[in-house]
């Protein structure tokens, strides 16, 4: 309670910063297409009367959210006219002359207000920004004693320029409520998205209740294990504690129908091939054969794929028969990501299938596996959408790819002439960190700041503008593997999802600083709705540079636009108006836990917080053999020596350098021959993610920077212990200029381990010479 107290109070007290410095006219998310401003504004009252065609049972339902909020919040009910009054009314007309199917002209005068669309979804979109205009206090659920409903006069032509403007919700890795669904709805309606994706199948759970196949859900829904336990341990679970749910069908088809009237489709995935072990250990029968003609055991070596047997194709239109009963949506989403096809290159079935139908790889079989389906969906009615590995081995022939490996996909799929949304993970994943500061809850990774979010565009560059007419549109995207909670499903949402709907209906996106002023009082509206968002809004960062005479470390901050007083402390506590005010780098003469924060008005509305540690490496000059992995070197090539620790808990900031099968090398110069007792170096040790410890370390010293011996080395590291790794190693008797630290890579990751196969990365941080 105290944390959302002292948030909303950030908010009010930035609200009014942007609007005196920055001047914003209108307060629309997403920003309309043309604003033109009339003189005067129009009240709403108990006496103004709305008007509209009472044969239209949508135009009821698309401006019922102003009905209802004004009933609640201030006491008012709209009521309805069959001819306009002479003044003081809502007149809502469809009409022809807005050709854009989500489109709407919005014109406020002092008399009235006028409301025109081809739609009642235009109409819907339009009631949208219309509660926009209006206090903020119109989110209440509670009746507002003297509310002003003021409306300032003017025109708004808007239309969005994308037709899918979406979120993909994975509700497999960790159950969510029903109620949750519903307010995600309510929430995407107002940033004007249209389409919510649910992500209802995966090896961790099965949520889709089928009628045909019980096990699904009696089995497949449920896991050993906590929250945060991502194991796949369906068997032998009588005693032991389950973790799990599902959504029955009666629910589906009432959140269908929920989300109909905000102008919302909800599009189910059904994963397929890959990601299954849930049907599978519900019915192992599907599972593919070893080289002996034997299943594979369960649940020691389940494998990822369903079998491209028969029976495994009649359970999975059996399954899509009954979902697109539930769901009316246009699309099926199939996914077709992440196949390993290891146990298809063994099994007789699946080899057999490869020789009938003349297949040279299983990627060909992977392709034939999704045109099969594809063909049982399109006589449906319907068609398939796919993650953009269905792209290989050949693409099925009516698909919509979703490009979520970079752009690439999206790029090759429109020039092929298949319809694309893009979803690349650098803009669009928002399992992702929002900041790095440490006190972020986990995330799987990466970083995606809201301004990332914001200067996304999703037409690539290179295509012709024939093939960019094939871009439909973005979205973005929650994997909940370390999101157990709806509390932090919200915070990872909001308020990147607002900035990607701008990003997906604007057309001139405004500079970011007026969109965080419109933000601002936008945050406030979701304050009456209970929305746990993060308010990591601007991209601080704290950099270090060394004084080349003095070699004194200093830190600096960036990120902060001109016109903010920024504080700082260095023992790690909060900063207040009477902690230092920072004016210029700060010299760091120890270890200490520098937290840099935005102050306005006594309240602090944005921190980050860096901890440093000196010794006779840091900042001095440093080199490396091999550099980083291009994602995972954010801090520059110095980060390994610059004096700043990377997080104990998560490996993405831009602390910690990451290698990808490869080893780490780097060599420092003290400057002089100095005396060296010990050394210390930060590993990364999380299996899970594919980062392993070394298998060993060495260190090397010189006089020269050329000639080199060994004077320690370090064996037998890898630990089960998860997270920072701190080796420690002590030297006798050594005096060197140039120190040489080597750590060898784990190699290839082994058998039954998560990317098994693949190259293990590893994850190094400060290294540090006493």
């Amino acid at each position: 309670m105290l944390k959302r107290i002292f948030i909303a109070a950030a908010v009010v007290v930035l609200v009014g910063l942007f609007q005196n410095t920055f001047g914003q006219t209108v307060n629309i998310i997403p920003y309309p297409q043309s604003v033109k401003k009339i003189p005067g504004e129009f009240v709403i009252n108990k006496k103004t009367k709305i008007v509209y065609s009472h044969l239209n049972t949508e135009i009821a339902v698309a401006v019922e959210p102003l009905v209802l909020k004004l009933q609640k919040a201030a006491a008012i009910k709209l009521k309805s006219a069959g001819t306009r009054p002479r003044n003081n009314f809502i007149a809502v007309e469809l009409t022809d002359q807005v050709a854009q199917p989500e489109g709407y002209r919005l014109t406020i005068t002092p008399d009235n207000i006028e409301i025109k669309a081809g739609t009642p979804t235009g109409v819907f979109y339009a009631i949208q920004s219309l509660l926009q205009l209006l206090p903020v206090t119109i989110e209440s659920a509670d009746v507002v004693k003297n509310i002003q409903l003021k409306v300032p006069a003017m025109q708004i032509e808007d239309a969005p320029v994308f037709s899918y403007r979406g979120l993909m919700l994975d509700v497999a890795r960790h159950f969510m409520p029903y109620s949750f669904l519903e307010k995600m709805v309510d929430l995407m309606a107002m940033q004007k998205m249209n389409t919510l994706h649910l992500h209802l199948t995966d090896s961790q759970g099965w949520r889709f209740e089928s009628k045909k196949y019980p096990k699904l859900t009696q089995v497949g829904a449920y896991r050993k294990g906590t929250p945060l336990n991502t194991t796949y341990d369906y068997a032998s679970r009588p005693n032991d504690t389950l973790y799990g749910g599902y959504y029955t069908q009666d629910q589906l088809r009432k959140l269908v129908a929920y989300a109909k009237t905000k102008f919302i489709t909800i599009i189910p995935e059904i994963e397929m091939p890959a990601h299954s072990k849930a049907a599978l250990a519900s019915y192992p029968q599907l599972a593919c054969l070893d080289s002996t003609g034997h299943a594979f055991a369960y649940p020691a070596q389940i494998q990822d794929e369903y079998c491209t047997k028969d029976s495994t194709f009649t359970f999975l239109t059996d399954i899509l028969t009954e979902v697109m009963d539930v769901f009316p949506s246009k699309y099926i989403h199939i996914a077709g990501d992440e196949a390993s096809k290891v146990n298809w290159r063994k099994c007789p079935i699946c080899l057999k299938r490869m020789k009938d139908e003349n297949l040279n790889s299983v990627e060909e079989l992977q392709s034939y596996f999704i045109k099969r389906i594809e063909k049982f969906v399109n006589e449906k009615g319907r068609n398939i959408i796919g993650w953009d590995e269905i792209l290989e081995g050949g693409l099925a022939p009516n698909a919509t790819v979703m490009s979520w490996r970079g752009e690439q996909g999206g790029i090759d799929a429109a020039k092929l002439g298949h319809k694309v949304i893009m979803t690349p993970g650098e803009y669009c994943y928002f399992d992702h960190y929002q900041s790095i500061n440490p006190t972020e809850p986990p995330a799987f990774g990466g970083l995606t700041t809201l301004a990332t979010v914001y200067g996304y565009h999703p037409i690539p560059a290179g295509l012709t503008d024939e093939q960019a007419k094939l871009i439909t549109g973005t979205q973005g995207n929650l994997w909940t593997e370390y999101v157990p909670t709806t509390t932090q499903a919200e915070y990872m949402f909001f308020p990147r999802s607002i900035a990607l709907a701008e990003a997906a209906w604007s057309k001139d996106k405004q500079p970011y600083d007026q969109f965080l002023n419109r933000l601002l009082t936008y945050l406030k509206r979701l304050d009456y709705h209970k929305v746990n968002y993060s308010r990591h809004l601007f991209d601080i960062k704290i950099n270090t540079a060394t004084d080349s005479l003095t070699h004194q470390l200093k830190a600096g901050v960036v990120g902060i636009p001109t016109g903010y007083d920024v504080y700082y402390t260095m023992d790690g506590s909060l900063p207040t108006e009477n902690s230092a005010k920072y004016t210029s780098p700060v010299n760091i003469n120890g270890n200490v836990n520098l937290n840099v924060g935005v102050i306005y008005n006594g309240q602090l509305v944005d921190d980050v917080q860096k901890s440093f540690t000196l010794n006779k490496a840091t900042g001095r000059p440093s080199s490396l053999k091999i550099l980083p992995n291009r994602y995972y070197n954010k801090g520059g090539e110095h980060a390994w020596n610059n004096g700043i620790l990377g997080s104990d808990n998560r490996y993405n900031d831009d602390e910690w350098l990451g290698w990808n099968g490869q080893d780490f090398e780097g060599t420092v110069d003290l400057g002089t021959p100095q005396d060296i007792h010990t050394l210390t170096a930060r590993f990364f040790n999380k299996p899970n993610d594919w980062i392993y410890m070394p298998l060993w370390v060495s260190v090397s010293v010189s006089d020269n920077g050329v000639d080199f011996r060994e004077v320690s080395r370090k064996t037998d590291l890898q630990t089960d212990k998860q997270g920072l790794q701190v080796l420690k190693m002590d030297l006798t008797d050594v005096k060197a200029r140039y120190i040489k630290v080597t750590a060898k890579c784990y190699g290839t990751i082994p058998k039954g381990g998560a990317g098994e196969g693949n190259p293990a990365w590893l994850f190094v941080d400060e290294i540090k010479i006493d």
